[in-house]
């Protein structure tokens, strides 16, 4: 950000990263004393970081100014997710087929080969940006960050996430915009039918996290 020193941006992607990977898990509350150990920073710098975290839905303020990171209820899981669903019904429509430069940019080799909740984060950024619309750019990150802990949960319940991809990706790449829509209909209603799997995992902190 402009004007705040650089450490202010390395606490905030700490604090970010350590939310979406399950160091900071749904429904605990923020211990600042801890989080100085993690950034070896000031509180000053943490709280300006978690207020910006807090803008984005990744940490909700709590009375008497303290922090925590958003509990995960079933129905607010299904909301997401729909939200999700639709906003990213807009992109696919004008964003596809997308541009050959853009495609150009993108190692699909690479993207397939990485884990899935990074992969699934990476492709629907670069269906947001070939609609050229930076309302969908920003959208689909805020969604990538606060879902990105569930993709990576949620892959034993969906062994073929791998092959769903690819799928999408193909779709997507031919310009096939109907079938491209269909699978995406599909992809969310089967993340849809597994929120309560979902929240019930999240409320008992998996031990490999």
């Amino acid at each position: 950000m402009v004007g705040k020193p650089l450490a202010y941006d390395r606490v905030y992607a700490a604090i970010k990263h350590a939310i979406m990977t399950g160091g900071l898990w749904p429904g605990e509350r923020i211990d600042h004393a801890r989080l100085k150990a993690l950034v070896g920073t000031s509180h000053i710098r943490i709280r300006e970081a978690l207020r910006r975290l807090s803008a984005e839905g990744l940490v909700q303020a709590e009375r008497r100014e303290g922090f925590s990171v958003p509990y995960v209820t079933e129905a607010g899981l299904s909301g997401l997710y729909r939200w999700c669903h639709h906003s990213m019904l807009f992109p696919a429509r004008t964003g596809t087929p997308p541009r050959p430069e853009l495609v150009a940019q993108i190692d699909f080799t690479a993207l397939r080969a990485m884990p899935i909740a990074e992969a699934t984060s990476r492709f629907f950024l670069a269906v947001a940006i070939a609609a050229d619309n930076i309302d969908a750019e920003l959208a689909t990150r805020h969604a990538n960050d606060r879902l990105h802990l569930v993709r990576t949960l949620k892959e034993p319940f969906v062994p073929d996430s791998t092959a769903e991809l690819d799928t999408l990706i193909d779709l997507w790449l031919k310009g096939a915009i109907p079938e491209f829509e269909n699978g995406l209909n599909v992809y969310f209603q089967r993340r849809l039918d597994l929120v309560p799997q979902i929240v019930r995992l999240l409320h008992r902190r998996p031990t490999f996290i």
